[in-house]
């Protein structure tokens, strides 16, 4: 049987270059090394390998260059129930307890927040063993 994982795929329409300020691993592989730098207009691509026992459930938070405020994309793929995914934009630092209560309590197949003039969104396949987690972070122009 496959290993079960979860493929994220970060999409970077920002206008600014994003830094990994930092991550939360609450199930699965502790040594993913996830993409330290993302440039506007990139997007990149990485897996995230669930634990022998239990899943995939970890969320990152990038630092917008020049602007300050934070995007993190969480998700949880456990092992026994449906996937769900969950993004945010922040102007603090990130209370990882907060994004997991977050995750547990509103994430879905589809989420979307517009906050400081950038929309983001999350999706994924909530069926599927080992989805594709697909992230994008745009600014919003009015």
């Amino acid at each position: 049987m496959a290993q079960k994982h979860t493929v994220t795929d970060l999409r970077n329409g920002s206008g600014h270059a994003l830094s990994l300020s930092g991550h939360e691993v609450w199930e699965g592989s502790q040594s993913t090394d996830f993409p330290k730098t993302i440039m506007n207009g990139d997007s990149i691509q990485f897996t995230h390998n669930a634990g022998t026992n239990d899943g995939s459930i970890a969320a990152l938070a990038y630092k917008l260059q020049d602007d300050g405020k934070m995007w993190v994309v969480a998700w949880s793929n456990p092992r026994g129930a449906d996937s769900k995914a969950f993004t945010d934009l922040l102007d603090q630092p990130v209370d990882w307890d907060q994004i997991k209560t977050e995750l547990d309590a509103n994430g879905s197949a589809d989420y979307k927040t517009v906050k400081f003039n950038y929309r983001a969104e999350i999706k994924m396949d909530p069926k599927s063993a080992s989805p594709v987690v697909t992230a994008y972070l745009e600014k919003k122009y009015a």
